[in-house]
């Protein structure tokens, strides 16, 4: 009876165990269901939309590069060039699809662009000369950067300007869990080297560009706004205030090559680090921004916060320099902690620099020119991403601990930059509509 007694209890502790652990990865899920699930029921289609928009982006650009030097049979100078090409074609894509966005209305001209992407790379699969890949991968950055500036616009109309950062937070988390399923599916074609495995990806890809583009279908209908028109198209490159803003983000946004390229690199040719840390590395950015991008955006979201979010993110990511210059000289554990101390640095430098840059973005912005607005900004974002590897490889990675240090002092700058140009953006706003505001009164009376 003692026994069975003790059997029963042993069951029963057992069970009350397995209960916990249940609800504990019942809450983890939830959790995590919260910084992917926006709260307004209008921004989930496009969080879906997004979620399968960088998981085609993480497949193509990891598989392409490869593909063509392997299995088309280009050089690698050849993809250099025709990708750079194609990004400079892309640049032109921003303003005047953040314009057309405005009178058109960005829903439509969205799924019109995923549908360009799905095209775009499938035309990969057929490409086998080098200017057939140039038409190919300029089709593709042209329809992803207006993409990126059409998607701003449509966030802009679509959901109240209270919400809009909260809401990008959520998409962001969304980006970096999209692209990584992405790259973890390109894995697949990588380990095969096979032609058939890659192109079968390929159209994978193009396949989730295209059901993006079919949950797009799902977001309310977004109206054109009423007289864009009668604003100029050069409205945003007129206003000195808010290029300042774009120019000096556009250099803090070269943060994003050195997680992408500098980083990598240093890890695997510059310290006796393990190169399967830099997996690692990606891993805790992606994490991180999984966990507290959203919190981060609820709580520091408004205009207001947005100088003390990029000055403290240019701290963070001159900090995360200067500890990499540091883990070159030093061997074994000590270069492992330093730099993972280094990638979470980076990681939050660079969830505060999205949030105070899309404060920005959004806020010093006219409602009636969102879109060739938005557009500018992700112009500028495009410059970054075109400039940022070379000047990663160049003049960073080449002069070692020295690079890195340079690297600091620029990012640290440009943070307390673009917090005293967002300062100025937001006086010339309030003086802007401060005699409006007297006229309405005075009319009232």
């Amino acid at each position: 009876m003692v026994l069975l007694g003790s059997i029963g209890v042993t069951n029963s502790a057992t069970s009350i165990n397995e209960s916990q652990v249940t609800v504990e990865s019942k809450g983890r899920v939830k959790a995590l269901s919260r910084n992917l699930l926006p709260p307004t029921r209008q921004a989930r289609p496009l969080a879906l939309s997004t979620a399968l928009h960088t998981m085609g982006t993480g497949l193509v650009v990891t598989l392409s590069s490869i593909y063509f030097t392997r299995i088309v049979g280009l050089s690698v100078s050849q993809v250099g060039a025709g990708l750079a090409v194609a990004a400079l074609i892309g640049l032109t894509a921003g303003i005047p699809l953040g314009r057309l966005s405005d009178r058109l209305g960005s829903r439509g001209l969205l799924i019109a662009l995923l549908a360009c992407q799905a095209a775009a790379v499938l035309l990969y699969t057929q490409a086998e000369s080098y200017s057939a890949f140039v038409v190919a991968a300029s089709l593709l950055a042209f329809a992803i950067q207006g993409d990126s500036a059409v998607r701003m616009t449509l966030i802009a109309h679509l959901i109240p300007a209270n919400e809009r950062i909260v809401t990008r937070a959520y998409l962001r988390s969304v980006t970096n869990l999209g692209f990584a399923v992405g790259t973890a599916l390109a894995s697949i074609a990588l380990a095969s080297d096979r032609q058939a495995t890659y192109e079968t990806l390929l159209v994978v890809g193009s396949g989730c560009f295209l059901c993006g583009a079919v949950a797009v279908m799902r977001v309310p209908p977004v109206p054109p706004v009423a007289d864009a028109h009668k604003v100029s198209r050069w409205a945003a490159l007129a206003d000195r205030s808010y290029v300042t803003v774009v120019l000096i983000n556009s250099l803090l946004q070269l943060h994003y090559a050195i997680l992408e390229v500098g980083i990598p690199l240093w890890v695997s040719e510059y310290t006796d680090a393990p190169r399967g840390l830099v997996a690692v590395l990606f891993l805790l950015n992606t994490l991180v921004i999984l966990v507290l991008q959203v919190p981060v955006g609820r709580r520091f979201g408004p205009l207001r916060h947005a100088g003390r979010c990029v000055s403290l993110a240019g701290v963070l990511l001159a900090s995360a320099c200067l500890l990499l210059g540091l883990s070159g000289p030093v061997t074994g554990w000590l270069t492992i902690g330093i730099l993972l101390v280094a990638g979470t640095a980076h990681a939050l430098g660079e969830i505060l620099h999205a949030t105070g840059s899309w404060a920005a973005s959004f806020e010093l912005a006219p409602e009636d020119a969102q879109g060739q607005y938005q557009g500018l900004f992700a112009t500028g974002i495009g410059v970054s991403q075109v400039l940022g590897p070379f000047l990663v490889t160049v003049l960073i990675l080449p002069h070692g601990a020295i690079g890195w240090f340079i690297s600091a002092a620029f990012l640290l700058g440009a943070g307390f930059l673009m917090a005293a140009a967002i300062r100025r953006g937001a006086i010339r706003m309030t003086t802007a509509t401060a005699p409006a505001s007297v006229g309405l009164a005075a009319d009232r009376h």
